[in-house]
């Protein structure tokens, strides 16, 4: 009849699928996290970028317009004064950039011939240069003619040393009646650096890195001559610096370039997928303990079946010859011609009392486990109180005369609404332990009172042997299921109380029990009146 249940193993495979599934998806999750915490980090930094380039924009503009201007002064004042001596030119200068922090020289051109320049210590020997024969130059100088303004080439390095950005305006004749003649160039020279200092570039760039390109004016199409050329290779935020003709482009990216949001957040990252593991080995587990939790209630199931044949056969098996022995010797008792002394007579009435018990002992055991397993099994019908006392009453008729005890049934013409077989096992159960525990001679009497509003209690009274309080507690509680001795030879494992209970209690209803060692017992119930 046993059964031998194994687990699945071919199972084993689910709970790393989950583990698997689950942490595809927290990485998923990640990945997606990632893209769009990246994509709202660069927005912020463009505009942020944005932002310092416009404002540098500003300042470079200003400082180089602010010192462009010498040249068109000094531009504006030849024009009319054409036949200026040198010294005029120095004094004129001195007035217009002495001790400013990026100026490093001015000259005039007259025809194209660098002739006098301020201050012209240690530049002499740049005087005497014809700008025409220079390429470059002369391509400058011819645009400045042709065009009317200032042009700002370079930045070139200087032969004293430094990299500076030379600023021409051509100069025209204003004297002489008709259109204005070239009269020559005027030019400045701008040390780069000391214009970039001025302007706040290493102030400004507030964790950006910043570039310039552009160069002699030309824009996108000149070359890098301030920063990192690598700024124009990481898809950078751009503006345009206005020159007087042509165009510088201010490039700027965050100091560590656009994977700098990974390296930032790498601690995030980290635990982030940190945290994915160990969910996905914990969902893992849990699938795995489902599963072992499963095959369990499976082998639950069916040893419960096994079970259920296992009191197939005590109900069918076991019932019949215990009924049969009670029978006989029932039959025997009733026949005064048999002939049996009396020690035999006696034995058979303990024969007929042990079958009687262990009926009722197999009757309240397959009564106890249908109860657990059946659940809410209750059936609630009109019921006669009254009969059905009084059919327990007559059940018990032979089992008390042997003791002469008395079994009185005082409840008489109630009606409930009530489980008829709830109500007939306990009954049939406390006048049982009653008979058993009441002296020969005594009365058991089943009686009926009111009880609250809705209710009818029912008790069952015995002038027996009585009990401990600490034993009533015990029996209610449950803790305590060993074999009781009733009067003279008879005894009682407590199964039935138990079965009671669990009865009552699945109809919402309560077992009481009061008692006095050798003054009796009373137990009582209520039901639905």
């Amino acid at each position: 009849m046993g059964r031998t249940l194994k687990a699945n193993r071919g199972g084993g495979w689910i709970p790393v699928s989950m583990a698997g599934v689950f942490l595809l998806l927290f990485f998923s999750g990640i990945f997606f996290y990632v893209r769009w915490s990246k994509d709202v980090w660069e927005k912020d930094e463009r505009l942020r970028i944005k932002e310092v380039l416009l404002s540098l924009r500003t300042s470079i503009e200003n400082e180089l317009f602010a010192h462009i201007y010498y040249t068109r002064s000094v531009a504006a004042y030849v024009s009319l004064h054409p036949d200026l001596d040198d010294n005029e030119y120095h004094n004129l200068a001195a007035e217009l950039v002495r001790d400013d922090p990026i100026i490093q020289s001015m000259s005039l051109s007259p025809g194209g011939v660098l002739s006098v320049i301020y201050p012209n210590e240690g530049l002499e020997e740049v005087l005497g240069l014809d700008l025409f024969a220079h390429p470059e130059r002369r391509k400058i100088v011819e645009k400045t003619i042709e065009t009317g303004r200032t042009f700002v080439a370079g930045p070139v390095e200087l032969v004293e040393g430094g990299s500076a950005f030379i600023s021409y305006t051509p100069v025209f004749d204003k004297t002489k009646e008709g259109d204005p003649e070239f009269w020559g160039v005027s030019d400045i020279v701008i040390r780069r650096d000391d214009l970039f200092d001025v302007a706040g570039v290493e102030a400004l760039s507030h964790g950006a890195s910043i570039s310039l390109r552009g160069f002699d004016g030309k824009g996108a199409e000149g070359e890098v001559f301030f920063g990192a050329p690598e700024v124009f290779d990481e898809d950078p935020v751009e503006v345009t610096v206005q020159l007087p003709d042509g165009e510088w482009i201010l490039a700027g990216c965050p100091t560590g370039g656009w994977t700098d949001y990974i390296e930032h957040h790498s601690i995030t990252l980290s635990m982030m997928a940190g945290s994915s593991v160990v969910i996905s080995v914990l969902v893992g587990f849990l699938a795995s303990f489902i599963l072992r939790l499963r095959a369990s209630a499976r082998q639950l199931n069916a040893l419960n079946e096994d079970k259920t044949r296992l009191l197939s056969i005590i109900a069918h098996d076991l019932r019949s010859p215990i009924s049969a022995i009670s029978g006989l010797t029932g039959t025997m008792m009733d026949t005064d011609e048999s002939g049996m002394s009396p020690d035999v007579r006696e034995s058979v009435r303990m024969i007929d009392g042990c079958a009687e018990e262990g009926l009722l002992l197999l009757e309240n055991l397959l009564d106890w486990v249908r109860s657990r397993e059946d659940g809410e099994m209750t059936e609630f019908t009109e019921i006669d109180v009254g009969a059905v006392c009084e059919e327990t009453t007559g059940a018990f008729a032979a089992a008390a005369e042997a003791k002469s005890v008395q079994v009185v049934n005082r409840v008489l013409g109630k009606s409930v609404r009530f489980d008829k077989r709830v109500l007939s096992t306990v009954l049939r159960n406390l006048v049982s332990n009653a008979v058993k525990f009441s002296p020969n001679g005594e009365v058991v009497e089943i009686i009926s009172r009111v009880y609250g509003i809705e209710k009818l209690e029912i008790l069952v009274q015995d002038h027996g042997c009585g009990m401990s309080a600490e034993k009533v507690n015990r029996l209610i509680l449950g803790e305590n299921r060993g074999s009781y001795r009733g009067m003279e030879s008879d005894q009682g494992a407590g199964i039935g109380l138990m079965l009671c209970q669990d009865l009552l209690h699945a109809c919402g209803e309560l077992l009481f029990i009061e008692s006095e060692e050798g003054k009796g017992t009373v137990v009582s119930f209520t039901v639905p009146a």
